[in-house]
């Protein structure tokens, strides 16, 4: 009889274990639309949910990247990864500043949205208003229509 358990618990093991195959992190694939994976597996699915709104998991800055076009305008690309099983949605406002430290003015200084899927990366761009810029400050808000 313990030998039948043995059996039973490895092939469902097998069976939640063995179709897992990572995909390419830069294709968000919805839920259900991807096959059966075993972090989108029915049964361990509501275990993760659970715990990811529990903890409040939510969008995380990993990189910034900074360049100078040929014109001489700061570039800016935002990387992150949203960690939660919700999509989330903010708003981000790029501040430029001169080299004293001053604002620099601009009809392009305004808050844009960001969508980032659940469990996946996102980026945005961001170009300085006029090549005087050389440093920045990035601030976010929750965005007002999903929250």
């Amino acid at each position: 009889m313990k030998s039948y358990k043995w059996i039973l618990t490895g092939v469902l093991l097998a069976g939640l274990c063995g179709c897992y195959k990572p995909y390419d992190s830069r294709v968000n694939v919805a839920p259900g639309v991807r096959g059966d994976t075993i972090e989108n597996n029915i049964i361990v699915r509501p275990i993760g949910n659970f715990v990811s709104v529990v903890i409040g998991q939510g969008v995380q800055i990993d990189n910034i990247i900074e360049r100078r076009s040929p014109e001489g305008f700061l570039e800016l690309q935002v990387d992150g990864h949203n960690n939660s099983v919700k999509k989330k949605m903010f708003d981000y406002r790029v501040e430029w500043l001169d080299a004293n430290g001053m604002t620099i003015d601009s009809i392009m200084t305004k808050w844009r949205t960001v969508s980032a899927m659940p469990k996946s990366s996102f980026g945005f761009k961001a170009i300085a208003p006029n090549p005087g810029a050389v440093d920045y400050r990035i601030n976010t808000r929750q965005n007002k229509i999903t929250n």
